[in-house]
């Protein structure tokens, strides 16, 4: 009996050892939408915090509060999320722009074990004077071996269905 409870253990020690070893430990992806707004327009809804915060999907869906610290609009404006509380529980920064073609974000939490670096920016391609190309492209590093925690607990997917849902309100915001 002894041997036969060794040996499961040994298996699930072994498998594990193989999961961290063969999973990726970095999450990409590029998700495009295009939308029925200047790039300036689409642009400046992305950069200033403040508007970003009417339609990103991430205070409702997590129940959270946000604050801009710093200048809004420019590299260094950061949202701050926290909870119901007002615990902080992570940020994202503004880290670069180039005006009408890019937002870049820098994001951090508190919270997840699982997070080494992440990284986000918004390519903008203007296609007309009315209509604007956004891709959103994710960069995460994740940290072995706690990153198992996003494959298996779902974390990963959720995400990026996330971000799906912020390319939509984005599209909704500006083009009204």
């Amino acid at each position: 009996m002894i041997s036969i409870i060794l040996g499961v253990i040994s298996g699930l020690l072994v498998s594990i050892i193989l999961l961290v070893w063969l999973l990726p430990h970095k999450v990409q992806y590029i998700e495009t939408i295009v939308v029925n707004a200047p790039a300036s327009k689409v642009y400046d809804a992305i950069r200033f915090q403040e508007k970003l915060m009417d339609w990103s999907a991430w205070p409702p869906e997590t129940n959270s509060l946000c604050e801009v610290n710093n200048e809004d609009g420019v590299p260094g404006a950061q949202t701050i999320y926290m909870n119901q509380k007002g615990k902080k529980f992570g940020y994202q920064e503004v880290i670069g722009l180039v005006e009408n073609e890019k937002v870049s974000f820098y994001l951090k939490s508190f919270v997840a074990p699982f997070e080494e670096d992440v990284r986000m920016d918004f390519i903008l391609r203007e296609l007309s004077q009315t209509e604007t190309e956004v891709n959103l492209w994710f960069n995460e590093t994740l940290k072995k071996p706690a990153f198992l925690i996003a494959y298996f607990g779902g974390i990963i997917k959720w995400v990026h269905s996330m971000h799906l849902k912020d390319l939509m309100r984005l599209k909704e915001y500006v083009e009204v």
